[in-house]
């Protein structure tokens, strides 16, 4: 019989759940309540203008950062007895945009801002692509935040409420904000309620309204999206109870030990997996991993994959996944190793897309996934094929080249002439297998197509041209049919293991390529001279070191640059730049991979963001991101010592270019660190 365990270790509380009530009681960060609606119309905006005036009416400073109220006159006339911030004024296009201030909320910096319409994408130009960003910023700076979202934003109900409605929605939120929400109030009203509103034209005019109620506003489409916000909700408030009764010690019972982990590849419904996979994890309060096991060499991929993986690891990121890239050749064996060392308790892969006979043909993945038998249970999900999908189609891993065949086709015209004129020496039967020279080399070369067309094309010249009878495809001996296949079954085989080979090899060359490159990196900082030795070897009084400090400043933050601009170029070919602060304090380029590109007044402000701020800007991220250039810190523990630059969109980065420029920004700060803050 089981001992049953220590009373006391079971009521002790749970160390991440009493971390993540302290983060919530934290007094610096700002509060978040969401007013969430299952449908447009339900009355979000006018409850979150109700609740401003009851918080103003117990002495709040209440501001209204944006709210749009559709000219509905009981909703205006609330507005009106608010302050509002004025609003941003963007030209776009000859167009004149009005977006949320958020430098005016933070230099106003009252208790509590209304924000209305969490999903908006901001205009182009502004700080962050999407209006929840301006809202996390504000949270961060203490600022506490109203705001407003419909169930059909939330990411992970995109797939879902396509299926209902029929209509994907293309401004999406991530479902962290509603997790780390501080409240969520349900803005819930009767079915006949909300069309009695759309009728009477307080939703929408007339005409559109008439649309909306034989499209979105169907009877059967609002009872299911109204669930899936009550269902949502419920969720929420049993993982806030879950983790104060562990914060507590409270004793269970509760769901524990799950970890959910979701296997994405380069295609177009890595989205839709990866939403379904966030659904199971948090149904089961579950941990959860998302694992993409990288081929040999970032050239294995197409620039469409590519864009679809980078799209789908970012999406992980926003759900709050853990992202793992593993590296092998293997993908079922990395995934099986993966599950077995994070005790992974759930596996969620794609349904193949091609038929049950090419998979097994092609060893596939999935079905090694079944028959494998773990200690886990494997989720089957199967892609919802949609209409731009369908047009796109998947992306081709295999392209027809025929310079390869005309190769191969000579390869084997070669072995052929040879073997007619060995024919008189050595015993015609033997012959055979001198063309598994020409499917070795195929295979080596070209790949499996090529080796395939070797191996069939080579047993056919050998039975035209030596078996008997001659110049007919018909063999009367039962050794010759026997050699035939024999030869046949073998050339296929070593053209696959040659193939296989080849790419366990270039895996581990390209490994040993990134280890070797962070090991030459640090070398090279680490031969930089340290500032007490050059300082003690040139100054010999206080006068003397503060004339040469400058210039030994400069010179090695010089050759910091350029070492960090030449391994820069070999993880992403496009332009980069190294930037530090000059000795007048302001940041400038110490050096760039090409003379001819510079950073305009606008990207070197992104830049002065991301050196104040620490965090990422520019092309490709969450925050500025339409400058033309991506800038990441050079980050210690305590300072930011400089920027990388790099002209390319971060979000089309693999997860290994990525980690490998973090590790580069991150012995960057170590090498400069010593000389960037003298």
């Amino acid at each position: 019989m089981k001992e049953r365990e220590n009373p006391e270790k079971e009521a002790r509380p749970d160390p991440d759940a009493l971390l993540k009530e302290i983060d919530r009681e934290d007094a610096k960060k700002g509060r978040l309540k969401v007013f969430l609606g299952y449908a447009p119309g339900v009355g979000k905006t006018y409850a979150m203008l109700q609740e401003a005036h009851v918080l103003q009416n117990r002495g709040e400073d209440v501001v209204v950062g944006i709210a749009e109220t559709h000219h509905r006159a009981e909703t205006d006339a609330l507005l009106a007895q608010l302050e509002i911030v004025p609003r941003r004024l963007v030209d776009y296009q000859g167009i004149v945009l009005q977006e949320f201030d958020v430098d005016a909320v933070l230099r106003r910096k009252p208790s509590v801002v209304l924000v209305d319409e969490l999903a908006h994408t901001n205009a182009p130009g502004s700080r962050h692509p999407k209006r929840y960003q301006d809202v996390e910023e504000l949270i961060e700076a203490g600022v506490d935040v109203y705001t407003t979202v419909n169930i059909q934003h939330f990411e992970s109900q995109v797939d879902v409420v396509a299926q209902i409605t029929g209509i994907r929605v293309q401004e999406t939120v991530p479902d962290t904000i509603l997790e780390e929400a501080d409240e969520v109030q349900v803005i819930d009203i009767p079915l006949e309620e909300l069309t009695q509103r759309l009728k009477e034209g307080k939703v929408y005019v007339p005409d559109r309204a008439r649309q909306a109620m034989e499209s979105f506003f169907q009877r059967g489409n609002l009872v299911a999206l109204r669930e899936l916000t009550l269902t949502l909700v419920a969720r929420k408030m049993g993982s806030e109870l879950l983790n104060y009764m562990r914060s507590k010690a409270i004793s269970g019972p509760w769901p524990a030990g799950d970890r959910v982990m979701v296997c994405v590849a380069a295609s177009p419904y890595a989205a839709q997996l990866l939403r379904k996979a966030y659904t199971i994890a948090k149904a089961s309060n579950a941990e959860w991993y998302a694992v993409y096991v990288s081929p040999p060499a970032f050239r294995g991929l197409s620039d469409r994959e590519k864009l679809y993986l980078s799209e789908a690891l970012n999406l992980a990121e926003e759900l709050g996944a853990k992202v793992a890239t593993l590296q092998g050749t293997d993908v079922a064996k990395e995934i099986l190793k993966f599950a077995s060392a994070n005790n992974i308790t759930r596996v969620v892969v794609g349904k193949p897309l091609r038929s049950r006979f090419s998979e097994f043909f092609k060893d596939s993945p999935v079905y090694r996934l079944l028959r494998a038998g773990g200690q886990f249970e494997l989720h089957l999900i199967a892609p919802l094929k949609e209409r731009e999908q369908a047009a796109i189609g998947l992306p081709k891993s295999v392209s027809f080249d025929p310079a390869a065949y005309l190769v191969t086709f000579g390869m084997i015209a070669l072995i052929t002439l040879i073997d007619v004129f060995l024919q008189k020496f050595v015993e015609p039967a033997s012959l055979v297998f001198i063309y598994l020279i020409a499917t070795i080399g195929a295979a080596l070369r070209f790949g499996t197509g090529p080796s395939l067309f070797a191996s069939i094309l080579s047993i056919l010249t050998f039975d035209f041209l030596f078996v008997e009878p001659r110049y007919t495809l018909t063999a009367y001996r039962a050794h010759d049919v026997i050699n035939a296949m024999v030869f046949l079954f073998t050339s296929v085989v070593v053209g696959q293991l040659v193939k296989v080979t080849k790419r366990q090899n270039l895996a581990l060359n390209l490994r040993l390529e990134r280890v070797r490159l962070i090991e030459q990196m640090s070398k090279e900082f680490l031969m930089l001279p340290p500032v007490e030795q050059l300082i003690g070897g040139f100054a010999q009084n206080a006068d003397e070191w503060k004339s040469i400090l400058p210039l030994l400043r400069t010179t090695v933050l010089d050759d910091v640059s350029h070492i960090v601009i030449k391994y820069v170029a070999n993880v992403v070919d496009a332009p980069s730049f190294a930037l530090f602060t000059g000795q007048d304090g302001r940041l400038r380029v110490w050096a760039r991979s090409r003379s001819d590109v510079e950073l305009d007044p606008h990207e070197m402000t992104v830049a002065q963001w991301s050196m104040i701020n620490g965090k990422m800007a520019g092309a490709g991220t969450e925050t500025l991101a339409n400058a033309k250039t991506c800038f990441l810190p050079m980050k210690t523990e305590e300072d930011v010592v400089g920027l990388i630059g790099i002209r390319y969109e971060f979000k089309n980065l693999l997860a290994d270019q990525r980690r490998l420029l973090g590790s580069i920004a991150s012995l960057s700060a170590l090498g400069a660190i010593r000389w960037a803050k003298v």
